[in-house]
Order: structure tokens, then C-alpha cells, then sequence
């Protein structure tokens, strides 16, 4: 803890437990809506805009044949990241 953060410790454990709640509340407060607002900022608009996922299985993939194995598809992104790899030479 920084001195100074020992210093407003030690002043805060002279207030009531009421009044250390409502400090609390109140620097909780202050601290969500600092960082909702420099979140959002930074958030792309597709990106807020992007409903939520209700439904898993509509993010299922089916491009896979059934009768591969793990050891295949791991094999086949070790391949696609290699020529990945590559490209960027």
C-alpha cells in the first residue's frame, strides 16, 4: 500500500460502518461509470450493436466429416497456422 493510501485508510477507519459503506458505494460508483465510459469508447460499433448468443448450437460448426478424428482436425490447424506462418516471410 502507498503512503498515501495508508493515510486515507487510517482516516476511513475513524468513519461509522454506515459511512464506510456509503464511501464504498460511492467510489464503486465512481469507478463504474469512469470505466463504462472509457469501454464503450473503445468498443466498436458492429460490436455493440451485436445481439447476445441465445443459442449455442446456431454456432455449431458442421464443416467437419464425422468420421475424422481429433488428431486430424488438430493436425489440419497446425497445417493452416503453418501456412499462415508462411505468408507472413
Amino acid at each position: 500500500m502507498t503512503t498515501s493510501v495508508e493515510r486515507v485508510f487510517r482516516t476511513v477507519q475513524t468513519l461509522s460502518p454506515a459511512e464506510q459503506l456509503e464511501l464504498i458505494q460511492v467510489i464503486s460508483q465512481s469507478l463504474r461509470q469512469h470505466y463504462q465510459q472509457a469501454a464503450s469508447a473503445t468498443i466498436p460499433e458492429h460490436v455493440k450493436r451485436t445481439a447476445p448468443v441465445s443459442d449455442l448450437e446456431k454456432l455449431a460448426a458442421d464443416f467437419w466429416p464425422e468420421d475424422e478424428s481429433a488428431d486430424a482436425i488438430n493436425a489440419y490447424v497446425a497445417e493452416q497456422r503453418q501456412n499462415d506462418r508462411m505468408k507472413d516471410l
